[in-house]
């Protein structure tokens, strides 16, 4: 095992969810054992490809979360297996009631990030708070915003509705946050939405003393970025992915009134409780016939 595996295997130690092969790419770049190019991006994914098929490294440590697959339904063996797994599910419904702790905050909250790859990360921070997480993958299309974002989840919001954006530190991760306020605007009709900037923002590049790449110059963009930043640009990834979830964590928790947020969830655990003795209650068990026309004994 080379020590490269070995470092991996070290960092894959210290979470409790997958990473990426970037992420990992800049903890090693970080920690000196490789040095910031392609060429040697390029030969950690094969290292890693290789160690997993060896299995010297745990291959469902380290996820594409780029790539996703489209299952069809598989179907149930009869309709008796359909109709005890509808039982089981009707019976634990309660059990799974989640009120709109949102309802009662003086804002609607939703975080937007650029990188596909960095959703699960960000949204396992988010989960607690019950906050939506928008993989825009670039600039984002007129169908993402106007239709999945405004017409399925914002329209009907009645409050002022805060986006929290991360991006990249590069000329178009820039330009991409305003181009996403202006467009909510535009086709929000009248929401009242403001976007946020969370990250990365210069401040933050200095503060963690980040990982820097080449500004692409040929990027249309980039004669303003270099301007005002030089020939470097940062990436969301290369910040610890535990940090950024703080970051996440952070920028969330300022538009929480705590108080009001506990109060929900003490009335939504008694709600839980009242759904879940009123679903038992309304399970009817139909008898059951064998193969001679007789009903067989209900359970006990």
């Amino acid at each position: 095992m080379t020590s490269i595996v070995q470092a991996v295997n070290a960092i894959l130690t210290e979470y409790d969810f997958p990473l990426t092969l970037r992420q990992i790419y800049y903890r090693l770049v970080a920690s000196g054992l490789i040095p910031n190019k392609r060429s040697a991006y390029n030969q950690l994914s094969k290292t890693l490809v290789k160690a997993r098929e060896e299995g010297e490294v745990d291959d469902t440590r380290i996820e594409d979360r780029a790539r996703q697959v489209l299952r069809g339904e598989s179907g149930y063996d009869d309709p008796e297996e359909f109709t005890e797994l509808m039982e089981k599910w009707f019976r634990g419904s309660g059990a799974r009631y989640k009120a709109d702790l949102w309802a009662d905050q003086d804002a609607f909250v939703e975080v937007w990030v650029e990188k596909d790859a960095l959703s699960r990360v960000i949204a396992q921070a988010a989960e607690p708070y019950r906050v939506t997480v928008c993989p825009s993958r670039g600039y984002s299309s007129y169908t993402y915003i106007k239709r999945m974002a405004i017409d399925d989840r914002l329209s009907d919001v009645d409050k002022p509705i805060i986006i929290l954006d991360f991006r990249d530190h590069d000329p178009s991760g820039l330009q991409m946050t305003e181009d996403l306020r202006k467009r909510l605007v535009k086709y929000g009709d009248g929401l009242d939405i403001e976007v946020k900037r969370i990250a990365l923002r210069i401040d933050q590049v200095k503060q963690y003393n980040l990982i820097s790449n080449p500004t692409k110059l040929a990027d249309p963009r980039s004669q303003a970025y270099v301007a005002q930043y030089g020939d470097q640009c940062w990436e969301l990834d290369a910040i610890e992915p535990r940090e950024l979830q703080r970051i996440v964590k952070d920028a969330i928790e300022e538009h929480v009134d705590r108080e009001v947020w506990e109060n929900g969830l003490k009335q939504e655990e008694e709600d839980r409780t009242s759904l879940t003795e009123s679903f038992a209650s309304l399970i009817v068990t139909y008898p059951k016939v064998n193969d001679s026309g007789q009903e067989e004994p209900k359970p006990t």
